[in-house]
């Protein structure tokens, strides 16, 4: 019996949008520049526990705003990169 394919829309990562794994790629870049040590540093100081960074990682669930406004205003990182726009919003 032939194995049935699956829908995977996701691409080569695991997370569940592509935001999520923008933020992930964000969020990993952010870390290796030393702007917090763990999952559990940046999700405490935000009053989330690790256990949603990991469930984001992994695909569980989407990034709950609140971090994804973290990023963007506490961090710098562009809005645009973590919603993988290329256009402009509005036509002229």
């Amino acid at each position: 019996m032939a194995k049935k394919k699956g829908n995977n829309f996701t691409g080569d990562f695991k997370e569940k949008s592509i935001v999520s794994h923008r933020f992930m790629e964000a969020f990993n870049k952010l870390k290796q520049q030393g702007k917090f040590k763990s999952y559990d540093e940046f999700a405490k100081e935000y009053g989330y526990d690790r256990v949603v960074m990991a469930n984001v990682a992994t695909g569980r669930q989407e990034v709950p705003m609140i971090l994804l406004w973290a990023l963007v205003v506490d961090y710098g990182v562009n809005a645009n990169f973590l919603f993988d726009l290329k256009k402009e919003l509005l036509r002229e």
